[in-house]
This record gives C-alpha cells, sequence and structure tokens, in this order.
C-alpha cells in the first residue's frame, strides 16, 4: 500500500479539507438546493407526509432550503432567513470537517460514515435554529412560544439530521472507499515498478 503523506507536508487550502469532507459539504449543498427545488421536494412531500409536519405547527422545514429567488408568496425576509440557515449549515459543516481533517485526514470507512453521519446532525440543526429564531422575530412570538417553538426546532433538526446524516454518510464512506481502493492500486503499481527494476 502506498505511503500516506507526511502530516507535516503543507496542505493546499483547497484540499483542507480531504476528499471526505468535501464529499460531505457537497453533499449537504445537494440536499439543500433539492429542499428547494420544487418538483422534487413536491413529489417527495407526496410520498412522505411528514415533510409538510414542522411548516404546519410553524416550525422551519425539516432542513436549511436553498432556494435562488423567494417562492410564491414567500416573503424576501423569511427568504433570507433560509438563505442564512443554509450559509451558516455550510459553515458548520466546514468548521467541524476542518478540524476533523486535521486530526485524521484519511478516515477509514467507518470512520468516514461516522464523521459524515455526525456533521450533518450538527449542522443541519445549526442551521435550523438560525432559521427558527429568525421566523420568531416575523411572527412576533411571546417568550413562552418562542422557547417552546425553538425546543420542537432542536428536536426535529436532530431526527432529520439522522436520516440526512445517514446519507452523507454512506457518500463519505464511499469516497472514502474510493481513495483506499486508489492507494491500493497505487501501491501495487509501485511494487510491481520496484520488482521489475530489480530484476
Amino acid at each position: 500500500m502506498a505511503s500516506e503523506p507526511s502530516p507535516l507536508a503543507p496542505a493546499r487550502p483547497a484540499a483542507a479539507l480531504g476528499g471526505v469532507g468535501w464529499s460531505v459539504l457537497v453533499s449537504l449543498l445537494v440536499l439543500a438546493w433539492l429542499a428547494g427545488f420544487r418538483p422534487v421536494i413536491g413529489w417527495l412531500s407526496t410520498w412522505v407526509v411528514a415533510l409538510l409536519f414542522p411548516p404546519a405547527f410553524g416550525l422551519p422545514a425539516m432542513w436549511p432550503i436553498l432556494r435562488f429567488t423567494p417562492l410564491g408568496e414567500t416573503t424576501v425576509a423569511l427568504w433570507l432567513i433560509d438563505l442564512l440557515g443554509v450559509a451558516v449549515m455550510l459553515l458548520t459543516a466546514w468548521i467541524w470537517l476542518r478540524t476533523a481533517s486535521r486530526k485524521n485526514r484519511y478516515p477509514s470507512m467507518p470512520r468516514a460514515f461516522g464523521r459524515g453521519l455526525w456533521v450533518t446532525i450538527l449542522a443541519v440543526t445549526a442551521g435550523n435554529i438560525v432559521r427558527s429564531v429568525g421566523q420568531s422575530f416575523l411572527l412576533h412570538a411571546d417568550l413562552g412560544t418562542y422557547l417552546g417553538q425553538l425546543l420542537a426546532a432542536i428536536v426535529v433538526s436532530l431526527l432529520t439530521g439522522l436520516l440526512l446524516g445517514i446519507i452523507v454518510g454512506l457518500v463519505a464512506m464511499l469516497s472514502a472507499g474510493r481513495r483506499r481502493r486508489a492507494d491500493d492500486t497505487a501501491g501495487d503499481t509501485a511494487a510491481g515498478d520496484a520488482a521489475h527494476a530489480a530484476a
């Protein structure tokens, strides 16, 4: 197997997250975009009715939504709150992934799955907390209502993050597996070249 790069070697800024980190970050961005893409989320809502429950109770949708323009009667303020939620979700994920990458740049497949799962739960929850606080200002909620909605948003976000985290974790695990296979192939090639040179 090929030796891994020395941890003392300077890392390029573009590669600071490693392959697993970038796969997690891109997966979260795609999920946010899919949540804002009406044909997809509309079709999904007909099959997964649970997606309609949080908005019915005045809570943010199950994970931060990325839309390029306000939807229908949606106010610009609500649209900006959603964009801020997406930004906080991605920033939270980036911070945790960068920290994890510094400790272990090339995680095993099980560790990559766990990293994707954990980061998704944290990032979705952080993004939804921001959205919940922002929406409470728009609704002029009293303190009791605000605290109740915030607690409910956290619970919904943890559950949603867990479900989405399984998907993101699988993507991260595949990314780690692909990297490991590439290392094995490079190691076999190097061993074959060495044997050929010795002969």
